[in-house]
């Protein structure tokens, strides 16, 4: 997988592609099916700012059992059978202070954006949009042939325990998102994480070595992408599709 932080243009350009492609997707099939408007209204909060406290809260509570798990003091993981239920497992007790605030605060699912409404079509769904977002990443590379082994992959026993860090990674962000949201607004919840992303590889750009041109465009590829997904996701109010979609990703990309 390219660094990220300095990765070239053959590498971030189908990958952004791949997902704005899918965002489109997701808009028109919604256009025609009305998927979101069977979700329930988002709450507000009655303490916005307590909330966002306890979101600071519970990503550091993250941190700190995601420190406890590479320090070997969660359950052993392993390729076997019962290393792999381990080390899912694991990766539900490193993002339960999530649950823990939604339990402490009375909120319900909808609030990460995870609910049941019409879940068998919220899954097809993904599955689709994932293959979609594969075939689109690897034709734009020239690697087509790689489309079949990447979707075998993504079934594959060894491979499977992976999509619950992927997908609680999504649930995480959006109960970030959604809190952060409560205080400030929609577009500055958009904006916000999206100019932190961008401003989060700038570091790695100057160490590369980066002229300032260089770094002013992928600043504001940087932004503008995570924007573009943000803004599709709040407005789908689900990440179960998404979810889908990062993880047939990543596997393309070799994240996982």
């Amino acid at each position: 997988m390219d660094d990220p932080q300095t990765a070239s243009v053959f590498f971030l350009l189908p990958v952004a592609t791949a997902y704005l492609t899918v965002c489109g997707l997701w808009l028109l099939y919604d256009w025609k099916a009305k998927l979101r408007r069977d979700e329930p209204p988002l709450a507000l909060s009655d303490h916005p700012y307590w909330d966002l406290l306890l979101t600071v809260a519970a990503a550091a509570g993250i941190f700190l059992l995601g420190g406890a798990y590479r320090a070997g003091w969660l359950l052993p993981t392993g390729s076997t059978s019962w290393g792999r239920l381990a080390w899912i497992a694991d990766n539900l007790i490193i993002y339960s202070p999530i649950a823990a605030v939604l339990l402490v605060r009375r909120q319900g699912p909808e609030t990460v954006f995870l609910t049941p409404v019409r879940l068998p079509e919220k899954i097809a769904l993904g599955l689709a949009l994932g293959v979609v977002a594969v075939a689109t990443y690897c034709l734009l590379r020239g690697e087509g042939d790689r489309i079949p082994q990447y979707l075998a992959d993504a079934v594959a026993f060894d491979t499977l325990a992976d999509f619950v860090p992927v997908f609680l990674e999504g649930v995480a962000v959006a109960f970030a998102f959604v809190r952060l949201r409560w205080l400030v607004g929609t577009a500055a919840a958009v904006a916000i994480p999206s100019l932190l992303f961008a401003a989060g590889h700038v570091p790695g750009q100057i160490e590369a070595g980066r002229d300032a041109w260089h770094m002013t465009v992928f600043f504001a590829f940087n932004s503008a992408l995570p924007a573009a997904i943000f803004g599709t996701v709040q407005r789908a109010r689900d990440v179960i599709w998404i979810g889908l979609v990062h993880y047939l990703m990543d596997i393309a990309i070799h994240a996982i």
